[in-house]
């Protein structure tokens, strides 16, 4: 090779060389580092938010165990457990029919086929043995009648008595006996028939709430209002002593637990909102904010009334007046469903975004006897659902 090909050879070689050293150099200190992304295009989480992330997501109950589907094939009226704690039994909304099936909709089986028009509510008695129906015609007249399971009968009850509660042990009933035309407003105990009544007060306020939670003690208030306070009483049966529980509280509703020993309450401010949950012992005394925003219609006891399962809606704040929005239809909720520990205060989100497929407004909220299901009646469409909580 002569001279002049060599030096061309080298030149070459020297122009590859730097050209290498350029990439590297260019590589390493001025090339840009694409950002990665998180879900859907959007920015990855901090250190910090993704420690959070990851810890909530470990608090999830893992999605192998879980289920949430609809269980009736029609709109129900109050469903509930069966009298052997086997099945879930509702009547239909269509047509009043009676169904029943297992806890995840499967085995479901017509109790009766009777036509019940305009039934539009049932009182079921704490072992299931007896049911009162309420219906409404379309000009707004109320009737309820007592049926038994057990011999088929049906017994029409007075059409001024109103609000009916169990005894806790279903071989009674309370009411509120309302008469405009007479005047006559008292509350009375009797047999479920509503014979051999007797009268153990006598008021002025209409339209009251009753509880019989446990024992002797009957609870009542005024109906629930964002705008308006109500107080709870308590009324002895026995002595028939009489107190005042609680005073002037807005938007309060309450939900008895198992034991009767604590009461779950949510009340709001003069302006219907904002919604708070809370707790208190049977006394009313050492009450505790749960840190969740719904209302207590939208939450079930667990039978050893340390925890509660609750659905929450994520849109609350869209509501204007509450509870007054819920009860009146005027608020659509999209829930979220949490179970929650009373004595701690401490959340556990139930289902992730993804694992529900539709919207969610809970209503008619309670859970299996094991706990192993969490059923409610989904107001967007009436159909009853279940979430399966455990394997």
């Amino acid at each position: 090779m002569n001279s002049k090909a060599k030096k061309i050879l080298i030149i070459i070689i020297v122009v590859l060389a730097l050209i290498f050293i350029g990439l590297l150099v260019y590589y390493y200190f001025f090339r840009k580092i694409p950002l990665p992304f998180g879900p859907k295009g959007q920015l990855p989480p901090t250190e910090e938010g993704a420690k959070k992330e990851k810890e909530e997501k470990e608090r999830e109950i893992p999605k192998a165990a879980l289920k949430i589907k609809a269980i009736s094939n029609e709109p129900v009226i109050s469903p509930t457990i069966t009298a052997d704690k086997n099945q879930v039994i509702y009547y239909s909304r269509v047509n009043g029919h009676i169904w029943q099936s297992d806890f995840d909709g499967t085995n479901l089986n017509m109790v009766s086929d009777a036509n019940l028009d305009n039934l539009i509510k049932v009182i079921w008695s704490p072992n299931k043995d007896l049911a009162i129906t309420v219906f409404e015609d379309a000009f707004g007249n109320v009737s309820k009648f007592l049926y038994s399971f057990a011999d088929k009968k049906t017994t029409q009850l007075n059409k001024y008595t109103n609000y009916i509660v169990w005894s806790p042990d279903g071989k009674k009933i309370a009411y509120q006996y309302q008469n405009d035309f007479t005047g006559d407003n008292t509350l009375s105990i009797a047999n479920p028939d509503g014979s051999n009544y007797e009268i153990v007060l006598k008021t002025r306020i209409k339209n009251l709430k009753l509880d019989w939670p446990k024992g002797d003690n009957l609870f009542f208030q005024e109906k629930p209002s964002g705008i308006v306070t109500s107080s709870i009483y308590s009324l002895n049966l026995k002595n028939k002593s009489f107190s005042k529980a609680s005073s002037d509280v807005y938007g309060l509703s309450v939900k008895w637990s198992p034991d009767g020993n604590k009461m779950l309450y949510s009340k709001t401010t003069s302006q219907g909102k904002p919604l708070g949950l809370y707790v208190v012992n049977r006394n009313m005394s050492n009450p505790q904010t749960l840190n969740i925003l719904t209302l207590v219609e939208k939450c079930a006891w667990s039978q050893d009334v340390r925890y509660i399962y609750c659905a929450a809606p994520r849109n609350i704040n869209d509501a204007a007046l509450l509870p007054d929005d819920f009860y009146k239809g005027k608020f659509a909720a999209d829930d979220d469903f949490f179970k929650i520990n009373v004595e701690t205060g401490e959340k556990i989100k139930l289902l992730q975004n993804s694992e529900m497929p539709e919207t969610y407004d809970a209503n008619d909220v309670f859970l299996s006897p094991n706990e192993n299901y969490f059923f409610f009646v989904n107001k967007a469409n009436g159909l009853l659902y279940s979430i399966k909580l455990i394997e």
